[in-house]
């Protein structure tokens, strides 16, 4: 194995040189084609996507991040190969490729969108937004866009949506939602349900007060209506921040794009948390500060709350719950012994709607009833001590008392870091298993509050972190586990050294693939947990890896080029910063 993979990565260099040739001699007429050829992207592809695209973030709108192309399966995965690559935009490189109509999009760092030919990386067309010095360092993280209609619609690091015409990569709208002197800015991007444009604001720190979750005519770009993460005086919920003012409310972004279902007309998302970090620092003398770390269903036609679940009340540790709420149809069979907390009062096993997943950094999966909050089981992944319970009338989860911080510099070992067991990378579902398959860490730190003093894009200075080893992991850092939506079991666990520290694309090929802090790009087999396949790449991919068909053949593409990387906790583990490329696989 260990020839192979030297072999395939001199391949992988030798190949970047040919195909970077025959991308210079492919004939523009065809590839202008491609954009005369392309149609529009309908409401009925958002919501059933042509098997051979990718139109959106996870490819549907509940979030599973499965494809059902399966001429890449278990029987040939091993001669995958590259097809061609791309170099792209250094930055932040988070992205995710979309693909409609043999045309693929890239968001890149502080909105530089590049239209390439799928088939062969040839350049279409580029927009580049100017580049403003936003004061949130994070502001330039570019997760995703949308198609809709013949619109690429897109989030931007100054706080605008933006609508380019997927032919031409022209602006036809654009609209100011926040501010960006402030802090204000997009990370997680756009989705498009039942025709609105729906989106969270990010970059509410210490001197603009809470975020909020917003709807716009898809059309137009017009506001339809705003949800606040954080509420204020007098508001449902805002008794929970006691008397803190609301000027001084603070947090709840919604960093991560939202999932929907049409049939229970709700949309979901995750909350951030409360900033500063530490209810001592906030003075909010232990109360919950909703909505923050929560999970809220949001009516799509009018914004309003139907109901939420509070997975970390208070909010001490930097303990982010904004990832993607997946939407699964499953029996709810949770077993005793294989779940860390259950709802006695599951008093049937008949099928149901249920919002699961790993939303926040703890790494626990957690599994709530879509069409009523209602708590049902969950799970740890990985090694944490943040959580210890679950309060079910309540609607939230109960925390460590021993962890408590109640004096700022008071140190506490806490499980994971605020990286994270999970961060913002994605978990994969395949229906053809009813498996979730998360990629988390065992991570541990010892954290202390620090005096906090609110400036213009103050934000990490809330606390001071060192990374230690956690006490269960034996030196064993990233794990995969599959996990079934049914009963909470593990169906398998794979572990190792390296960080497991990208998304999961699932196939109907009967495939997970994954990468790691190792520059791996691997694929497993979806029931075993055996390894098929695996390449080397040039970094580790920060990228949500995807999966198309063009002309009969079917790719698998990954964008590499930092992300989340656990190589604190394995320091033998090194690479250069840098090196954002799309790598582009298929079959002979």
């Amino acid at each position: 194995m260990q020839h192979r993979n030297v072999y395939q990565y001199f391949f992988v260099l030798i190949s970047i040189g040919f195909v970077t040739f025959m991308s210079m001699a492919v004939a523009q007429p065809e590839s202008t084609s491609l954009l005369e050829n392309y149609t529009p992207v309908s409401l009925a592809e958002l919501s059933e996507p042509p098997a051979d695209d990718w139109l959106m973030w996870r490819r549907t709108a509940n979030h599973w991040g499965y494809s059902p192309l399966d001429q890449i399966n278990k029987e040939n995965v091993a001669g995958l190969r590259l097809a061609w690559a791309w170099t792209m935009e250094p930055g932040l490189q988070e992205t995710t490729p979309l693909v409609h109509d043999g045309v693929m999009f890239l968001p890149q760092a502080c909105d530089f969108i590049e239209a390439v030919d799928a088939r062969d990386g040839t350049l279409l067309w580029e927009y580049r937004r100017p580049l403003m010095e936003n004061i949130a360092g994070l502001a330039c993280a570019n997760r995703n866009a949308t198609l809709y209609k013949d619109q690429l619609i897109i989030a931007t690091h100054d706080a605008y949506l933006v609508s380019l015409n997927a032919r031409t990569g022209e602006v036809t709208w654009e609209h100011q939602v926040g501010d960006w002197t402030i802090g204000q800015h997009y990370s997680g991007g756009p989705q498009v349900f039942g025709g609105k444009i729906i989106a969270g604001m990010s970059g509410c720190y210490y001197i603009n007060t809470g975020c909020w979750i917003t709807a716009h005519d898809a059309d137009t770009g017009e506001e339809l209506w705003r949800t606040n993460t954080v509420p204020k005086i007098g508001e449902p919920g805002g008794e929970t921040w006691g008397d803190v003012p609301n000027e001084q409310r603070r947090g709840g972004s919604a960093w991560m794009p939202a999932s929907f279902d049409a049939e229970l007309n709700l949309i979901f998302i995750g909350v951030a948390v409360p900033i500063p970090w530490g209810s001592i620092q906030r003075d909010t003398k232990g109360g919950d500060v909703l909505y923050t770390n929560s999970t809220l269903a949001l009516n799509a036609d009018t914004g309003k709350i139907e109901w939420y679940f509070q997975h970390i009340p208070g909010g001490n540790w930097d303990q982010d719950h904004p990832f993607e709420r997946i939407i699964v149809e499953s029996e709810v069979t949770p077993r005793a012994d294989a779940v860390s907390w259950i709802n006695p009062n599951i008093t049937s096993s008949a099928r149901r709607k249920v919002i699961t997943g790993v939303p926040g950094k703890p790494g626990i999966v957690w599994t709530l009833d879509a069409a009523t909050g209602e708590f049902l089981w969950a799970r740890e992944t990985n090694y944490q001590n943040v959580i210890v319970g679950v309060d079910i009338a309540g609607r939230k989860g109960i925390t460590n008392p021993e962890i408590d911080i109640t004096e700022i510099r008071q140190r506490k070992l806490v499980c994971p870091t605020t990286r994270g067991g999970m961060n913002w990378y994605s978990v994969g579902y395949s229906p053809l298993t009813n498996n979730l398959y998360a990629p988390t860490n065992n991570t541990c730190m010892t954290f202390y509050l620090n005096p906090v003093n609110p400036t213009l894009g103050g934000y990490h200075s809330s606390a001071t972190t060192l990374a230690v080893p956690s006490p269960e992991a034996e030196g064993q850092v990233g794990i995969l586990t599959a996990v079934d939506v049914a009963t909470g079991e593990a169906r398998w666990t794979y572990r190792q050294r390296a960080g497991m520290t990208g998304s999961v694309l699932t196939t109907g090929g009967g495939l997970v693939f994954v990468s790691d802090d190792a520059r791996r790009f691997r694929a497993f087999d979806a029931d075993s947990g055996e390894i098929l396949w695996e390449q080397i790449l040039n970094s580790s991919a920060g990228g949500f890896p995807v999966t198309y068909r063009v002309d009969g053949v079917q790719y698998v593409a990954i964008a590499a080029g930092g992300g989340i990387n656990y190589r604190n906790m394995t320091p033998e583990i090194q690479q250069r910063s840098g090196g954002n490329m799309l790598f582009v696989f298929r079959l002979p």
